[in-house]
């Protein structure tokens, strides 16, 4: 039903439409969660713009977190989740790749088809250097509804760590950084330094990667 819900509400075709988790492998139970993925960035953009749309009807069989399930989910992720529940819940409760569903837990992934990547494998090289606490400003939030996700970023200031410049994007393969901050805000972030070594387009820079270590975190300034 989700999903019949996601195709119509959000006018995609099937084929843009696919699930993870444990109902992909035969291993539900009652109390799993739903894991869909949506394929391609035009269908990942209509179906978040329907839910944004869809969340705040009070008759819609999806509804966002309230404060209780935060909490929850707070809890859950409290041994790799490195900040206060008053910042957990301020980027948290605005996220609508996540909610319920007819009181099911939901999180649903954006991913790009095949052929919107023009990247080939060695192309962009990366390498570790170390390990850094950031301030920065966010200056392009459109990649962050992804998997991958990645934000832009300008003004930052290092308040822990290897000093190397300049670093652009911080980035994560995680779902949980996913929406996790917009464009203009201010954010501290730590995690892992990546040189980036882009050989086809001639760029060379520095990334925070998240997602590492369980003292990674993004938050709001």
């Amino acid at each position: 039903m989700l999903m019949e819900s996601l195709k119509k509400t959000a006018d995609v075709p099937w084929r843009a439409l696919g699930i993870s988790g444990s109902l992909l492998v035969g291993l539900q139970t009652p109390k799993s969660d739903i894991d869909p993925v949506v394929y391609g960035s035009e269908n990942c953009c209509k179906v978040h713009a329907a839910l944004k749309s869809i969340v705040k009807d009070d008759n819609s069989r999806f509804r966002p977190y309230t404060q209780g399930d935060l909490r929850k989910l707070f809890e859950f992720r409290s041994k790799d989740t490195h900040m206060s529940f008053e910042n957990f819940v301020k980027t948290e409760a605005r996220k609508v790749l996540q909610g319920k569903f007819m009181e099911k837990d939901y999180f649903i992934r954006f991913v790009k088809d095949w052929a919107e990547m023009d990247e080939k494998y060695g192309e962009i090289r990366y390498k570790n250097c170390g390990y850094a606490k950031i301030r920065a400003t966010v200056e392009d939030d459109s990649e962050s509804i992804f998997t991958p996700c990645r934000y832009k970023v300008k003004n930052v200031t290092i308040i822990e760590g290897p000093k190397p410049q300049p670093i652009l994007e911080i980035a994560s393969f995680r779902g949980r950084f996913c929406e996790q901050a917009r464009k203009d805000e201010v954010v501290i972030t730590q995690g892992k330094i990546e040189h980036v070594m882009d050989s086809k387009r001639g760029l060379e820079y520095f990334r925070i990667l998240l997602g590492n270590k369980p003292s990674d975190y993004m938050a709001l300034a």
